[in-house]
């Protein structure tokens, strides 16, 4: 079975609106206490490790985080989220975190682990986009293995709702997602393997399930707008075996057991040219499917 420890939008540094950001450091010693006295494959962060100031303070504060995971036995990914490299160089996060961020992938205990650093640089920008050249290191990845495979980004790419939440249902709208995101999902869907994509970014606990993937958002662990006043202190436990299980820990917990899809299974659609298309439609369906398809050309 593969055992992955999740720990997502750390947001160290001072307190900003409901990220309780003294709270981090203690949080995250406490959450590699835990996953020492685990046997797990790998822990994976999934970005957003500060509360960004300024390039000498961000500098700072990441060292500081890297200085508080130094402690983890098992092996580690790290994602480059949009607070990370708000202000601070991608080189200068890379010598503070003594990682790189661009994207790679893994196989362990037959998966295909996959780590996307696609952009998340979104200052001054009107929203985040993947880049051609990262759809394209995506797609080649993808076919080059035989694996499940499983995607790991910081941000989701299910264009899930944010009703409710405390960031992107107003303040900050159109910012929780990719605005090409769906770019993403159809070469995703296309290559027949993924089982599960996992992000964290809009610190909340949502599960979407789309072509029969998995699209799981991990909670903040100092994020406190649904555990007011305090900070959620969530991390995560994946496993994958027969199924799929992603249990939430902290004040806002979840719990997800997930069927696993058949490799190269779609669900019936009338949009995807990869997916099978029912047949026995009346002659109504036909013509509003005929009419749907000259519409978009």
């Amino acid at each position: 079975m593969l055992r992955l420890g999740l720990i997502a939008d750390i947001h160290h540094g001072a307190h900003q609106g409901t990220k309780v950001g003294p709270a981090a450091l203690p949080l995250v010693r406490e959450f590699a206490h835990w996953a020492n006295g685990l046997p797990l494959d790998m822990v994976v962060e999934l970005g957003d490790r500060i509360n960004n100031v300024d390039a000498v303070a961000d500098e700072q504060l990441t060292r500081e985080i890297a200085a508080a995971l130094h402690g983890l036995g098992a092996a580690r990914a790290h994602l480059l989220g949009n607070h990370d490299n708000h202000d601070l160089a991608r080189e200068v996060a890379e010598s503070a975190m003594q990682v790189a961020f661009g994207s790679w992938s893994r196989d362990v205990r037959g998966h295909h682990l996959v780590f996307w650093n696609a952009d998340t640089c979104v200052k001054g920008q009107p929203s985040f986009r993947c880049s051609a050249a990262d759809l394209d290191w995506l797609r080649a990845d993808l076919e080059a293995t035989e694996l499940p495979a499983i995607v790991f980004t910081h941000l989701p790419l299910d264009e899930g709702s944010m009703i409710g939440n405390f960031y992107f249902e107003k303040v900050f709208a159109g910012y929780a997602h990719y605005a090409n995101a769906a770019e993403a999902r159809d070469l995703i869907e296309r290559s027949g393997k993924v089982i599960l994509c996992v992000a964290g970014h809009t610190h909340w606990n949502a599960r979407n399930t789309i072509d029969g993937i998995h699209y799981v958002t991990i909670h903040s662990l100092t994020e406190s707008f649904t555990t007011w006043p305090h900070p959620s202190s969530a991390w995560a436990l994946l496993e994958v075996g027969d199924d799929i299980r992603i249990e939430v820990f902290g004040r806002d917990p979840a719990y997800y057991r997930l069927p696993i899809r058949n490799r190269d299974a779609h669900w019936a659609n009338l949009s995807r040219p990869f997916a099978p298309r029912p047949q026995a439609l009346s002659a109504h369906w036909h013509a509003r499917l005929a009419q749907a398809d000259a519409e978009e050309r």
